[in-house]
């Protein structure tokens, strides 16, 4: 008998398995499906988002399961999916907790929800104490629950929520093997932005762990509600007896498995890497603010701060439209801030009274999807870096390198695309999706130069002339003797700047003449880069409109 049957509710363990169909044996697309008593018929909501929702999702959908199982590094058997973190906390508790009889343990200041679920099935909690600096020792949480015959969960929340603090995995350990007969739950839903390694290969191979996993942080999904529990399979065949029929929404399903596309991930890397740079920027500055005692930068994408009058700071972003975390039982003035974007945390800072410029943000995602393509991209028109570029076209990655370096802007872009058949789609498609980030970046073009120009490579002359005029318009002239630059046909090369000129909404005219091809496509990509460079470049008063018409 495994741990979790000999900690679980009898009851539960009596539960049999809902009956469902989807269970035994699944069902493909093209299914004829008469065993739900679904509407045959879609809802009248109409668009991509109602298609399928008259049917029940899967109770485990098995596209959902393998993308999060791949992520963490884990089989497919060992992620149990629930819908958000919470529910996974309440599913455990309900799971083992019978009344006053059992009892929990955790580490104040943590997360509230721990003592709320337990306390919601008639347990006790026990509650030790993190130290003044808010560092979790073993030690302490051991010494708290010492004594304890019934103790059935230890919750450790890895980074700590409220207070930021990175857990010591080896800490987490030694909870581990000091209690073999207690579920210790280890919550790490913001552990991507951590240096912390995850304990989600120790849980598949440990009958007392459990790691807690949510795709509302790092993925942007809060309101999808999807997370999962890690764990021995036979640990999480017990906790499914508690799950409702169908965990988890078709549309969350939907919008979670598009999310985890492995076109996407190169994006989201870049977001971390964005909110762990302002997090950085944001602790020092708010250490100058004089309404604040001590910043508290760990590893969340949060900070918490003690403040000098939590009721006049209330007041004051009341005032401002500005949304904070009061928490007072974790600190005297306690306040968790979230790290926002560059526009919202300046306007937290002037909050805080801390001298800053403000300027715009230039930045843009945008994520393109077709029968033949997946594409994410994100640009940044202020920042020289990252570039990371991964087409599955060798070549254009190249290309595409160049515009971003000359142009002298961020970009990540990733494509899936059916190279297997050839490029067109994936060169074409990346050039659409590209001038698409680009336009909603520059967004209503204020204070920029709008025109841009010239380039001449070894024998090769290149000349971009480019006007951000919001009018597509497209001219080259220039031929090509090879067919193909390794993977690239050059017969794209026109094509991409008339994709980017329509997606983009500039005028853009390119002429090249040289003798070796190579160097012509690359002089047409650089010198377009420098022409982009000059277009968007912040010139003068940043209200000023380039155009004498008034509209861009």
């Amino acid at each position: 008998m495994s741990l979790a049957e000999r900690l679980a509710r009898p009851e539960l363990l009596a539960l049999p398995p809902f009956d469902l169909g989807e269970r035994h044996g699944g069902f493909g697309a093209d299914t004829i499906k008469l065993d739900a008593n679904e509407n045959p018929y879609p809802p009248l909501s109409g668009g991509d988002l109602a298609a399928g929702l008259n049917r029940y999702p899967e109770p485990q959908p098995k596209q959902l399961r393998e993308a999060m199982a791949s992520i963490y590094g884990v089989r497919p058997e060992e992620l149990l999916l629930t819908r958000g973190g919470d529910d996974a906390i309440d599913i455990l508790c309900r799971s083992v907790l019978r009344g006053p009889e059992d009892a929990v343990v955790l580490c104040l200041p943590t997360f509230s929800v721990y003592a709320h679920a337990a306390r919601f099935e008639g347990a006790r909690v026990i509650e030790a104490r993190l130290d003044p600096n808010f560092d979790f020792s073993a030690e302490a949480m051991l010494t708290g629950a010492r004594g304890e015959p019934n103790l059935k969960i230890a919750f450790i929340c890895s980074p700590n929520n409220p207070t930021g603090n990175e857990v010591d995995p080896a800490e987490v350990l030694k909870v581990v093997d000091a209690l073999p007969d207690t579920l210790v739950l280890v919550d790490e839903a913001y552990l991507e932005f951590s240096s912390t390694p995850s304990l989600a290969a120790e849980a598949v191979r440990r009958p007392n762990l459990l790691v807690l996993k949510t795709l509302s942080k790092a993925f942007g999904l809060a309101g999808a509600r999807v997370g999962g529990l890690i764990g021995p399979p036979e640990t999480l065949a017990v906790l499914a007896k508690a799950l409702p029929p169908y965990p988890l929404p078709t549309l969350s399903i939907q919008a979670a498995v598009q999310a985890l596309q492995p076109s996407r991930r190169a994006v989201h890397e870049e977001r971390i890497a964005r909110i762990l740079a302002e997090r950085a920027r944001l602790a020092p500055a708010l250490e100058r603010s004089p309404l604040v005692k001590r910043v508290h930068a760990g590893g969340g994408n949060f900070l918490f701060l003690e403040v000098e009058s939590p009721e006049a700071l209330a007041k004051r972003l009341t005032q401002l439209g500005i949304k904070v975390r009061f928490r007072p039982n974790a600190a005297p003035g306690g306040v968790r801030l979230t790290v926002g974007t560059r526009e919202e945390n300046d306007s937290a800072l002037a909050a805080f009274e801390v001298p800053v410029e403000r300027r715009a943000e230039r930045r843009a995602e945008v994520a393109r999807d077709t029968r033949e393509t997946q594409i994410a991209v994100a640009v940044d028109l202020d920042r020289a870096e990252p570039r990371r570029i991964g087409t599955g076209v060798p070549y254009f990655d190249h290309m595409l390198d160049q515009v971003a370096a000359h142009g002298n802007f961020s970009l990540v872009l990733s494509c899936e695309g059916d190279t297997e058949i050839d490029a067109h789609h994936t060169v074409e498609d990346c050039a659409i999706a590209l001038g698409q980030a680009l336009k909603v970046a520059l967004a209503d073009k204020r204070g920029i130069g709008r025109f841009g120009f010239a380039l001449p490579m070894d024998e090769t002359e290149a000349q971009v002339l480019i006007d951000l005029s919001g009018r597509p318009y497209s001219r080259f002239e220039g031929a090509f003797s090879a067919s193909h630059i390794g993977d690239y046909p050059t017969e794209m090369t026109p094509h991409v700047f008339r994709s980017l000129a329509d997606s983009l909404g500039a005028a853009i005219h390119v002429r090249v003449n040289g003798e070796n091809d190579h160097h012509k496509v690359e002089a047409c990509f650089k010198a377009f880069g420098r022409a982009l460079r000059q277009a968007v470049a912040r010139e003068g008063s940043p209200d000023a409109l380039p155009s004498t018409k008034g509209l861009l």
